[in-house]
This record gives structure tokens, sequence and C-alpha cells, in this order.
């Protein structure tokens, strides 16, 4: 699932803009950031609500505001690369170019979440359950066998992965909510369950972040 598939309808500002005009924009917008172009249509910054709140001269354009580089991704970005940028940024948009380096779009986190957060299955019913178990003992192969020799179907399924100490944290969400028999079947394959979760009990971005974290190995 690329960026292209959730590309936002909210506009990128200009350089020729205001900074008065940009808070405007980011305040009827909802957004911490939007992307600024030049007068060709590329990508020229990323503007923030901190910076601008914190400029001087609301009648400045924004063309003359100091800028590093600005992050960006492209059409053909995975969402879980998207929302790994967002993350390590902090941003609440992302520019997206096309393959020749011009503005192709944004995307916003909330849309790049709940579009993580539907591939990893949040949103159906059922069980999440979380094992550790050493590197060199895991197999995902086994792990599913288990699962599926008891009836029961996974959903998605993520890994943690800890090389210094040797271990793996998979994260699984179920089709079910009784997960008693899959746990027992996991202890005596030496599958070590450290928590089981109901659906109901993690908002949704924390789950994201949850398959998140070992891209930010």
């Amino acid at each position: 699932m690329t960026v292209a598939t959730i590309l936002s309808a909210l506009g990128p500002l200009s350089t020729t803009d205001t900074v008065g005009e940009a808070l405007v924009e980011l305040a009827d917008a909802h957004v911490a950031h939007l992307p600024v172009l030049d007068p060709t249509g590329r990508l020229d910054s990323v503007v923030t609500e901190a910076a601008l709140r914190a400029h001087p001269e609301p009648s400045a354009p924004l063309g003359a505001l100091m800028a590093g580089e600005p992050v960006s991704i492209g059409l053909d970005t995975h969402v879980f690369d998207a929302a790994h940028l967002m993350r390590q940024h902090g941003l609440s948009v992302l520019p997206v170019v096309s393959g020749d380096g011009g503005y192709a779009g944004l995307v916003v986190r909330q849309d790049v979440f709940g579009q993580l957060a539907h591939m990893l299955a949040t949103e159906e019913p059922g069980a999440i359950v979380v094992l550790d178990v050493s590197r060199t003992d895991f197999s995902l192969g086994q792990v599913a066998q288990i699962v599926e020799q008891n009836g029961v179907r996974i959903l998605s399924v993520s890994t943690e992965d800890d090389p210094g100490a040797g271990r793996v944290r998979v994260t699984l969400k179920l089709n079910v909510t009784d997960t008693a028999r899959v746990r027992h079947v996991m202890a005596h394959y030496d599958y070590r369950v450290v928590a089981v979760f109901d659906e109901a009990e993690d908002d949704l971005e924390e789950r994201a972040a949850a398959f998140l974290r070992y891209l930010n190995v």
C-alpha cells in the first residue's frame, strides 16, 4: 500500500504567502505543518506552526524564512515508511513528490496511521497476543501453524527484534477473543506469552506505533 492512495485534498502554501496567511491556513487545516512551493511549483520547504508564531513580522513572505532541506517522500513510498518518517521528524503532514521531483501532494498523519491501523487489522474484533522468544528459536511458520491448528486465524503479525538481547517480541492479532488454548500450546513450544490485550484496550495510534518500533532500529 503506497501513499499515492491516501493523498490529502489539503493544498500547499506558496513562498509568496505571508506568515499571517500561513497561520490561518494551518489553523483551518488543523495541522501543525504545511509544504511551501516555489514559483515553479516545486517543493521549497515545510513550515511549522511554532516557527511561524515565533516570527516577529506577520506580513513577511514565506520565501524570506530560513528553512533547511524539506523531508519528502515519493508516490511509491509504502505507508509503513511514511509513518516511520512522520514519527521520526514529528510531522503532522508529509509532502509527496513525483518521479521528476515535482510536487504531487501531501499525506496527513491521521490518514497515514489510519491506513496503517487498517492494514494491521486493528478494526477487526479479536485479541492481541504478545510473545517473547529467542531469536535462534523463532519460526514464524511454526507460530502460524500452532495458531491455525487450533482453529484460529492470524489477522496481522509484527515483530520487534532486540539483537543485543538475542530476543524477538512477536505481536499477533487473532480473530478470536478467547486465547486460552493458543496460549497453552504456545507455552508447550516454549513461546512465552508476555501480554494479552483485547482490541478495546488500545487506541489506534498506539497499536500502529507498536508495529513501527522495529522500524526505528
